[in-house]
């Protein structure tokens, strides 16, 4: 099965549960598939108890659609403090925040970027500098907090 049919699963068994997919990696580990699972919710974040909940969710639903047939690793984790900015929503939710964008080609001699996020229009993300990256430009974004921010969110 490949990764967007996985990804499209593992977000049909997250919508009964108030979790959102941030992020779903897949690699192999001793042989056998690795299946990584970043979660998030807007309010409350991701407790340790809430990855074991829902790694038994998606475990029941991989073994009872035979996905791997031959075992896999499941790994379900909250997305971090450096989380994934992906789609629209996301860039909407993280408006003002500090975030580190490496393109897929380089722009004006680079391929990375760092800026807050000042807003998303016409399929566009963009950044304080009067930066402006569509999506499909984007490789990869993610958030870039101070150190402040990071310890004041204790």
């Amino acid at each position: 099965m490949d990764k967007s049919k996985i990804e499209t699963e593992v977000e049909n068994v997250l919508a009964q549960t108030g979790f959102e997919l941030v992020d779903l990696k897949t690699a192999s580990h001793n042989g056998k598939p690795l299946l990584q699972i970043f979660v998030d919710r807007e309010v409350g974040g991701v407790l340790l108890d809430d990855c074991g909940v829902l790694s038994e969710k998606i475990g029941e639903y991989l073994d009872a659609n035979n996905i791997y047939e031959n075992g896999y690793f499941l790994e379900v984790s909250s997305p971090g403090v450096d989380r994934v900015v992906k789609t629209e929503k996301d860039f909407k939710r993280f408006a003002g925040q500090q975030v580190k964008v490496r393109l897929k080609r380089p722009v004006n001699g680079s391929r990375v970027y760092y800026g807050n996020i000042t807003g998303f229009e016409n399929g566009q993300v963009l950044l304080s500098g009067d930066l402006k990256f569509s999506l499909e430009d984007i490789d990869e974004a993610r958030l870039n907090p101070a150190d402040e921010e990071i310890f004041k969110r204790k």
